[in-house]
């Protein structure tokens, strides 16, 4: 029902516009997957810098939460109806998404999918997100060597709908089943709520004595489960590793609550995403291998937190 209400919407979109006119709008609209994660503004720091390099400006217009799939949908669809120049968008979920995009691809505005992917990734000019499934690749072998290859643990994803979160769940998932003393306990999806987080790492610690680690895929998860955990008085026993470096976590992992964070580089992804708005907008050929660029993770641990390389992707206020 969701995927045909989308495809609707984004119909009803195509039927009243006329064909768009390159060039016409120096806005580039940033649609983060939420407003309520200090992570897009890191990507929206690296559209804006390359945005004042070719002349153009970025709006950044989002929902509040990731629960609103279809509110994502009718605000990509009203900003396109305004012909910016281009649209970088991060998509809740990669189905629903998926019709908007195509839409406005259709009607001449470009669209570069930046951290989140829709299905079909040919559609959009380009995808330029983290290597997701390396990073929950890299996310599993962590905490398994965190825990000397043995224990329980828990895997707090980001929603069944989105493409990033299934790929972080899935790496993360194929690294534990390669140990025979290790357990990875079914992942509960959480829409990156840090207080939905908070109630599912309790009722896995009530349910599981014996959990051993846990696993999120995005800051929400590491918060929400650090409080959990703190709760019980548990935040020097159980072990957490997670993605992004945000300012929310830097502190506890500072005090050493949580171990470990896998991180990605959304300026980049925000610096290129603008770049190809405007090849295409110029007319450039985007070549086959640029279609979907998969920048790799990197683990954030207490013995490498100070070299300047990873100073450099931690996602504080003085970057934004």
């Amino acid at each position: 029902m969701r995927k045909l209400l989308s495809l609707l919407v984004a119909l009803a979109f195509v039927a009243c516009l006329a064909p768009a006119r390159a060039g016409e709008s120096k806005t580039i609209v940033f649609i983060p997957k939420s407003t309520n994660t200090t992570f897009y503004l890191f990507l929206r720091k690296g559209a804006a810098d390359k945005a004042r390099e070719l002349g153009y400006a970025v709006d950044y217009q989002g929902v509040a939460t990731e629960s609103e799939v279809m509110g994502q949908v009718n605000l990509f669809n009203n900003i396109a109806a305004t012909r910016p120049a281009g649209i970088l968008c991060a998509a809740i979920d990669a189905n629903a998404m998926q019709p908007a995009v195509k839409a406005a691809m259709d009607a001449g505005i470009p669209v570069v999918m930046v951290d989140a992917t829709i299905t079909d990734t040919s559609i959009p000019v380009a995808s330029i997100t983290a290597d997701n499934y390396q990073g929950g690749q890299l996310g599993g072998e962590k905490l398994a060597e965190l825990l000397g290859h043995k224990g329980k643990v828990a895997n707090l994803g980001i929603s069944a709908g989105s493409h990033t979160g299934l790929q972080r769940s899935k790496g993360f998932e194929d690294v534990i089943a390669k140990y025979p003393g290790m357990t990875a306990l079914p992942v509960q999806w959480t829409e990156a709520d840090p207080a939905r987080c908070l109630n599912v790492t309790t009722d896995l610690l009530n349910g599981n004595p014996d959990l051993a680690g846990v696993y999120g895929a995005a800051a929400a998860m590491g918060v929400g489960a650090a409080q959990a955990l703190k709760a019980r008085g548990l935040e020097k026993q159980v072990k957490i590793v997670h993605f992004d470096p945000s300012p929310e976590v830097l502190g506890l992992f500072e005090d050493g609550v949580v171990q470990c964070i896998i991180s990605q580089d959304p300026y980049q992804m925000g610096y290129r995403g603008v770049d190809m708005i405007d090849r295409f907008i110029k007319g450039e050929k985007i070549g086959d291998d640029e279609k979907n660029v998969e920048i790799p993770t990197v683990a954030i641990t207490p013995e490498n937190y100070n070299n300047p390389e990873i100073q450099a992707l931690l996602q504080t206020p003085d970057k934004f």
